[in-house]
């Protein structure tokens, strides 16, 4: 989609292409329609006046085909109120036409045809065109209809009754009408380009939206985007987790590097659906591990609870991934290394850490540092000493509810690097 590449026909002012037209009508008209309410509401009391002046005090309008015309127009009017909002944005053009040059027409002959003097004057035309041109919510070539199907019998009762000369005419109506018309084009033509411009950007950034989520995921996404990627470092408590694949190397020792990265692929996308579930946030893929952060960069109330649960959800996904596996057979790459199933080992932990842009001013990324991030990835390593899978610490089991509570075994105190105490630790 490139500017250069629009079409918009030169009479018409529309585009050439009638889905894009359709588009553009129903984008206009939800910015006009609050205006047309305005002009209705002003239209109806001044149209009553300026039918009880004919009628009662200029004396024009007492004829049959005044009266019914009028009536009409009331009905039409009426219809038109009630009507849906899908059918007055697709009717408003052709009951604005209707009623303005019935009207119009019906006013001037009637004073043509009676002996009563008009009491406007010549100032009516350009009045009218700037009306039909510039006020009322025409598109060009309707707005040249209603210049034209109204001027027209006004121009003749005003020469027959002596309010204009034809010395006038060019300055009356001439000028003004191929100047407000030559603008309205421009105008349209402007709407139009302004719209299909409006598109490319939305067409654009959903395009970027796609591509960034696949890198970064939807919050992340919304934050870069929302921050034009200046995304500072915030100290903030958030859960931290690492989850590995056991006996990778062993794993991938005979497969090609297509296969292999097919299977890390399709791990990962299963486990993406869900930690994205979960709301979680994936900071990096380092070889097979995936590191997430739960309360970053959108914050969440109950983010411990969030990353135990993710992570159980994880391990029940891995076991369906195996149960697939197995069914096509793909399991053969490990199990003839004596590995029956593929599990996987994760560690949790929660604290305070600065979530932010890291990098240089070239080329940054998004992640978290600080000694919440080297608890979690000690804690992941920490399972196989004790033939878990999922071990957390002290602070995420505080803020477990009864039913994960219940089900939490606690596996002992442990040192960890760079900590002077020893770190309570439990599995699920």
């Amino acid at each position: 989609m490139n500017i250069d590449n629009i079409r918009i026909n030169k009479l018409s002012c529309r585009f050439e292409d009638n889905s894009l037209e359709q588009q553009y009508l129903k984008h206009r008209w939800d910015k006009i329609w609050n205006n047309i309410k305005i002009l209705l509401y002003v239209d109806i009391p001044l149209g009553f006046i300026i039918r009880a002046d004919d009628v009662f005090v200029q004396g024009v309008g007492k004829n049959i085909y005044y009266l019914s015309y009028h009536f009409f127009a009331i009905v039409l009017l009426l219809i038109f109120l009630f009507s849906s909002n899908e059918r007055k944005r697709k009717y408003h053009q052709e009951y604005f036409l209707i009623t303005s040059i019935g009207f119009m027409n019906c006013g001037a002959w009637t004073y043509y045809f009676s002996d009563g003097q008009f009491p406007v004057g010549a100032g009516v035309l350009p009045i009218m065109i700037m009306l039909y041109l510039i006020v009322y919510p025409f598109h060009f070539i309707n707005g040249l209809i209603a210049v034209i199907g109204t001027s027209i019998p006004f121009v003749i009762l005003l020469l027959s009754q002596g309010n204009m000369s034809l010395e006038q005419l060019p300055y009356l109506l001439f000028l003004p009408f191929i100047f407000l018309i030559a603008n309205k084009r421009n105008r349209e033509i402007d709407f139009r380009r302004d719209f299909y411009q409006s598109k490319i950007l939305e067409t654009n950034r959903k395009l970027m939206q796609k591509t960034l989520k696949r890198y970064f995921g939807e919050n992340l996404t919304e934050k870069i985007l929302t921050n034009e990627g200046d995304l500072k470092g915030d100290n903030i408590w958030v859960s931290i987790s690492f989850t590995d694949i056991s006996s990778y190397s062993t794993i991938i020792e005979h497969m090609s590097p297509e296969t292999a990265v097919k299977f890390l692929n399709e791990y990962f996308s299963a486990m993406h659906d869900v930690i994205e579930k979960h709301n979680g946030q994936i900071i990096n893929y380092i070889g097979d591990s995936v590191m997430v952060v739960f309360g970053a960069p959108e914050k969440l109330e109950d983010h411990e609870l969030l990353s135990v649960r993710c992570a159980i959800g994880m391990r029940e996904q891995l076991n369906k991934l195996n149960q697939k596996w197995d069914e096509n057979e793909f399991s053969r790459y490990w199990k003839n290394h004596e590995i029956d199933v593929i599990t996987a080992r994760t560690g949790i932990h929660t604290g305070s850490v600065i979530a932010g842009n890291i990098g240089s001013d070239r080329m940054l990324q998004y992640s978290t540092i600080g000694d919440t991030v080297n608890v979690a990835s000690r804690l992941e390593q920490r399972n196989k000493e004790f033939s878990t899978n999922i071990l957390f610490s002290h602070e995420i089991y505080t803020s477990l509810t009864k039913d994960l509570y219940k089900n939490a075994q606690y596996q002992g105190k442990i040192n960890l690097k760079g900590r002077d105490n020893k770190t309570k630790v439990y599995s699920i």
